[in-house]
Order: structure tokens, then C-alpha cells, then sequence
């Protein structure tokens, strides 16, 4: 018994001491998983603000980036606009230049234009026909000669007979002029510019191949006798991309094509004759269209038998 009583308090002891080391390790536990806990918290802080820092350096990028493009817009567009600036400089300048030229263009038109009317009133007086003073006419061998510009009787009344006849026969849209050349004179039905640029046929212009076709009638029933002669001629501009080569050579191709239809119409082949003038006798001076219309023509001469 006695021994019993001094195991109780001892017992005593040790059970407190179990206790109190038990409480211990279970504080230190709970301790542990609270730090363990605080430092996965302190993780998931540090991760959230990495990212929060890895957003900002994206977004600091970002604005950099639309900075640089920012500033190489303004740059192109302040080299744009002083192109512009530049080009309006040049354009302006290239307006007044052309007011320039268009002043001196029209200055030289007119120029051009009384030089052409003074020339062909000068070839007018000298194919029209003289009303007053009569020119003097002296007989030799039962030739008329004419002295001084006029034309002479014979040919006024030949041209004016080959008009009447013509019209007879429908043909109203050729003139008959009389033409001067080396003291002679020559009575001419003048076809007009008939002929496409560079072309040597009228096939395509009815019109103009009915009133030779006409031509060729009033000839075989009027003139049945007479030697005939087709003249081409053309304007001053070069030969450049069609095969005649020169000026000479389509006027005469555009001669042939007149004799062949005068030929068709019933006239004899040996009657006629053709010859390729080119541009050396002009009936207007200058390049206007209205100058190049005149001198592009085929001239047909009726010469009678004597």
C-alpha cells in the first residue's frame, strides 16, 4: 500500500507532462499549417502581381509601338503635304504657262489666218475671172491671147459651158475653175478632198464616184474627142505610215483611181492621161484643215481636139 501511494503522484506527474508536451506538438502544428497557409497566400500574391507586371510591360510595349506609328504618320504625312504644297507650286506654274502658250496660240492662228486669206485672195485674183477693166485681147493666126490677169473669152466660156453641162447631168458638188500656169490656161473640174487620209480609193464615198461617174458622161456625149487629163494632188504633210512613200506617188495612185472610173464610164482609155503632183501647186497656204481640204484634190482638164 505504501508503495501504491508514492506511484500516484508519479503517475501524476508523467500524465501532465504527456499532456503539456501533447498540447506543445499540437500547437506547433497548428502554427505550421498557418505559415504553410500564409505562404501559399504570399505565392498567389507574388504570381498575381508578376502578372499584373507582365500586363503592364505588355501595355507599355503597346503604347510605344502606337507612338513609333504615330510619329512615322505625322512624318509622312508632313512629307505628303509638302509634296502636295509642291505640286500645287508646279501646277500653278504649269497653268500659267499653258494661258502662255494658248495666248500665243491664238495670236499666231490669227497671224496664220490673214497670211491664208491674204494668199488666196491673191491666187482668187489670179483664177477669177475680170469683170472691169476687159482685159485687151489681140488675134494672132486665129489664136486669143490674153494680156494683163483676166481670163481669157474662150476659157470663161469653156468653163462656164462645163458647168452648165455638168449641172445637166446632176453634177452640182464640183467646181470648175480655170487655172493659169506658165501663160496657160486650163479649164479644170476640180474634185474636192474626196479621199480618206493616206487612201487612194473611193470606194467608200459614193458620192464622190457617182459625180466622176457623171463627169464621164457629160465627156463622152459632149467632149466624145477631147484628151483628158487627171491631176492628184495632195496637202504638205509627209507620207509617214501608209506604203506610197511620197506625196507624188499617192497623188498619182488617186489620179489612176479617177481615170479608171472615167474609163468605166465610157470613155476611151487612150483619151486619157494622169500625173501625180503631190503638194507643189497649193490652192491655200498654211496647215489649217481648211487649207489642207482645198489643196487635197483631183483636177480633171478637158483639152478638145483641134
Amino acid at each position: 500500500m505504501r508503495h501504491s501511494h508514492r506511484l500516484v503522484p508519479l503517475f501524476v506527474g508523467l500524465t501532465l507532462i504527456a499532456f503539456t508536451t501533447g498540447c506543445s506538438r499540437s500547437r506547433a502544428i497548428d502554427r505550421s499549417k498557418v505559415l504553410e497557409a500564409e505562404n501559399i497566400n504570399q505565392r498567389q500574391k507574388m504570381a498575381t502581381y508578376e502578372e499584373q507586371i507582365r500586363q503592364q510591360h505588355l501595355a507599355q510595349d503597346g503604347a510605344i509601338s502606337r507612338e513609333q506609328q504615330l510619329r512615322a504618320d505625322l512624318l509622312a504625312a508632313k512629307q505628303q503635304a509638302d509634296a502636295a504644297g509642291a505640286a500645287r507650286a508646279q501646277a500653278q506654274e504649269a497653268r500659267g504657262r499653258l494661258v502662255a502658250l494658248q495666248n500665243d496660240l491664238r495670236r499666231s492662228d490669227g497671224e496664220l489666218a490673214e497670211v491664208s486669206r491674204k494668199y488666196e485672195d491673191l491666187l482668187r485674183q489670179r483664177q477669177a475671172p475680170v469683170v472691169a477693166p476687159a482685159p485687151v485681147v489681140a488675134k494672132r493666126g486665129g489664136a486669143t491671147q490674153v494680156r494683163g490677169g483676166g481670163i481669157s473669152p474662150e476659157a470663161e466660156a469653156m468653163r462656164r459651158d462645163l458647168q452648165q453641162q455638168l449641172a445637166s447631168y446632176g453634177v452640182r458638188d464640183l467646181n470648175v475653175e480655170v487655172r493659169r500656169e506658165n501663160g496657160a490656161e486650163r479649164v479644170a473640174i476640180v474634185l474636192p478632198d474626196a479621199f480618206k487620209a493616206g487612201k487612194a480609193t473611193l470606194a467608200y464615198n459614193p458620192r464622190a464616184v457617182k459625180a466622176v461617174v457623171g463627169v464621164g458622161k457629160m465627156i463622152r456625149e459632149h467632149y466624145p474627142q477631147s484628151r483628158i487629163r487627171v491631176e492628184g494632188h495632195t496637202d504638205s504633210d509627209p507620207i509617214r505610215s501608209s506604203g506610197w512613200g511620197t506625196n507624188e506617188n499617192l497623188s498619182r495612185a488617186r489620179a489612176e483611181a479617177v481615170q479608171s472610173l472615167l474609163t468605166n464610164s465610157g470613155i476611151d482609155s487612150n483619151q486619157v492621161s494622169t500625173e501625180g503632183v503631190g503638194a507643189r501647186r497649193p490652192l491655200a497656204l498654211g496647215s489649217s484643215k481648211r487649207a489642207k481640204s482645198r489643196n487635197r484634190r483631183v483636177e480633171i482638164f478637158i483639152t478638145p481636139r483641134s
